[in-house]
């Protein structure tokens, strides 16, 4: 079991200069191929990638400036294979928005960001579990596109989705099982619920990305827009980012009797910088 703490030093450890693994890494290694089980929590979940945050900068200032390998992120363990970018406290803290820039970054398709008190179980088959108090982010950049033109970070037709405890996820397949409370809860995409506007003034805050895309699942709208700025107090207050998650004919949500209990798949979800000295105001979808 790995602990909290510093990811860097948890690698300092286990991984020599050269890169190659110590003989401690090694009997890790061994032990999990042989059926064990190697789990972590917070610095511990974040080595289970290849590529791990190493020493990040704010959310918002990840967004601003990218990340740089050897410092923003760097080598992790692997356990969970190559294929997979994996991050941490993602939905107290805002960190799902971090995570698109350094999968871009590095080629990763595919990121599973866990939140606090929640586990994902990853079984020799590939297939996960969600256990404990609240989920996990999907985020599916196999279809997203970037504008390298534009003047700031952006990424066009991003698919994210929320898994609830009790869901299963195969990344073998990238097929979902909502738990067995939720089965017959299946909601549809444009059910006529709520009507109003669906907006998030701060979407890095604490849980308002889920928050967003529960209110945007149980409304007639068609999409919703979130916000993240820097603050007044900071370098370049006026820059900000949006954030507009759309449904398309492929989203989908579950619910059970449980309050705030939803899973949410393959919202759309696009990002671009925002002149905060500009009107915000948009001609919301019609209702």
């Amino acid at each position: 079991f790995f602990a909290g703490g510093d990811q860097a030093r948890i690698t300092q450890a286990l991984v020599r200069e050269d890169g190659s693994r110590s003989a401690v890494l090694d009997a890790v290694w061994a032990l999990y191929r042989g059926g064990g089980v190697v789990a972590g929590n917070s610095a511990g979940a974040a080595i289970m990638s290849s590529t791990m945050f190493s020493a990040p900068n704010t959310v918002f200032a990840t967004l601003r400036g990218g990340v740089t390998e050897g410092r923003e992120i760097a080598p992790g363990l692997g356990f969970i294979g190559d294929d997979v970018f994996v991050d941490q406290h993602l939905l107290v803290r805002g960190r799902f928005a971090r995570m698109i820039p350094a999968m871009l970054k590095k080629g990763y398709k595919f990121g599973l960001g866990i939140d606090e008190n929640t586990a994902m179980v990853v079984d020799s088959r590939r297939r996960v579990e969600i256990v404990g108090h609240k989920g996990a982010l999907l985020i599916d950049l196999s279809r997203a596109t970037t504008d390298p033109a534009s003047a700031g970070f952006n990424v066009s037709n991003a698919i994210i989705s929320y898994l609830d405890r009790g869901d299963r996820y195969d990344l073998g397949t990238h097929t979902f099982t909502p738990s067995p409370a939720k089965a017959g809860g299946k909601l549809k995409a444009h059910a006529a619920m709520l009507r109003e506007p669906v907006f998030s003034a701060d979407i890095l805050g604490r849980n308002a990305v889920v928050e967003l895309m529960e209110n945007l699942m149980n409304n007639r709208r068609s999409e919703a827009v979130g916000i993240a700025t820097s603050g007044r107090d900071t370098a370049l207050p006026e820059l900000g980012f949006q954030f507009t998650f759309s449904k398309t004919r492929d989203s989908v949500g579950y619910a059970s009797a449980a309050p705030q209990s939803y899973s949410i798949l393959n919202m759309r979800l696009d990002i671009r910088p925002l002149d905060i000295g500009q009107s915000l105001a948009q001609k919301s979808p019609a209702p």
